[in-house]
């Protein structure tokens, strides 16, 4: 009789069901509270194209962009820039031509940089380049490095990396 009554109580015990989230079925969440309790449709679950895994990781993938700064500090003072290209030396190419074709005979690369944002100040008798996670950072930046008065920024842009995936 006793190996019964334990054998009954093993497999009672094994047998127990366990509701979590509120007991709700799959694809549903607990909804309410203070006593009073629903259970409320996940939303996209189960929809075609949804096939997220919940709690899955996800894969992204970003791809590097590059952007450049040429100026003729000396003659013209006339900028060269370009942005969001695949290398440093597209960037730095398309700069020098873009400053060239202004009409310098001058033009000096002063930055290259990826996945940032890069700001120009002039001041009266001297230029500051500086680069930053943003664009006001970047212009915060070269303002404070251009440490004159007349200090403008006089371009400003950004490269930042772009999600593919």
């Amino acid at each position: 009789m006793k190996s019964k009554f334990t054998l009954a109580l093993l497999v009672t015990t094994f047998c127990i069901q366990a509701y979590a989230e509120g007991g709700c079925p799959p694809g549903t969440v607990p909804q309410g509270g203070q006593g009073t309790t629903g259970c409320m449709p996940i939303s996209g679950y189960g929809q075609p194209g949804n096939r997220a895994i919940p709690g899955a990781p996800l894969n992204v993938t970003f791809i590097e962009r590059w952007g450049a700064v040429a100026l003729d500090a000396q003659e013209t003072h006339n900028i060269g820039a370009s942005h969001d290209k695949a290398s440093r030396a597209e960037a730095e190419q398309i700069a020098m031509k873009n400053c060239l074709d202004l009409g310098s005979k001058k033009c000096e690369l002063v930055s290259a940089y990826s996945n940032r944002c890069v700001a120009v100040a002039k001041a009266d008798t001297h230029y500051s380049v500086a680069t930053n996670l943003t664009k006001p950072e970047a212009e915060k930046t070269v303002l404070g490095l251009c440490e004159d008065a007349s200090c403008k920024v006089v371009y400003s842009q950004c490269s930042l990396a772009k999600r593919i995936q």
